[in-house]
């Protein structure tokens, strides 16, 4: 009994590469060999938007790119990781036909690290999902107050709503 759902288990997974790659045969995969890493636009950076693009790539049987294509996501950081999956290198391992479909998502995430957090990975890639974490600008502000400390502030927060000058 054991062994049936083991099958069923291991048939849904082929299932769902399968249908990852837009394709119908199961032995049909399309593999990332060399990221291009993705920039976070600066113009993102400034006004902090992050999300997730989903973009469609259509690869060639010899593992060139022959088109990427924007699925959805914000236009700003949309044109980076179209710019990544076109320069990006991959593999067509068992593609019977001429062109194969692969889908790809990019999240861009903002943080800020804290004073213990010593390294961050930028870009990190599993499989089709690759994330991209950029560091949003900040300014510091003095208070005329000797005894506050100081405040990080966003170049939005100061301009928009004065946060700094209290």
């Amino acid at each position: 009994m054991l062994s049936i759902g083991v099958w069923h288990f291991s048939t849904a997974i082929q299932r769902m590469q399968a249908q990852s790659t837009g394709s119908n045969d199961l032995h049909t995969t399309v593999v990332i060999t060399k990221l291009s890493p993705p920039n976070y636009p600066p113009l993102a950076l400034q006004a902090r938007i992050q999300g997730e693009v989903k973009i469609a790539v259509e690869v060639r049987r010899d593992g060139t790119v022959e088109s990427a294509s924007v699925a959805s996501g914000h236009v700003i950081l949309a044109r980076a990781a179209a710019q990544s999956a076109q320069n990006s290198e991959y593999e067509c391992r068992g593609c019977s036909e001429a062109v194969t479909s692969y889908s790809l998502v990019y999240t861009f995430r903002l943080e800020v690290p804290s004073p213990s957090q010593s390294w961050t990975i930028p870009v990190t890639q599993v499989g089709n999902h690759v994330t991209v974490i950029g560091e949003p600008p900040t300014i510091t502000v003095i208070n005329s107050d000797p005894s506050s400390t100081f405040r990080r502030r966003s170049a939005k927060c100061l301009y928009l709503w004065k946060c700094g000058l209290r």
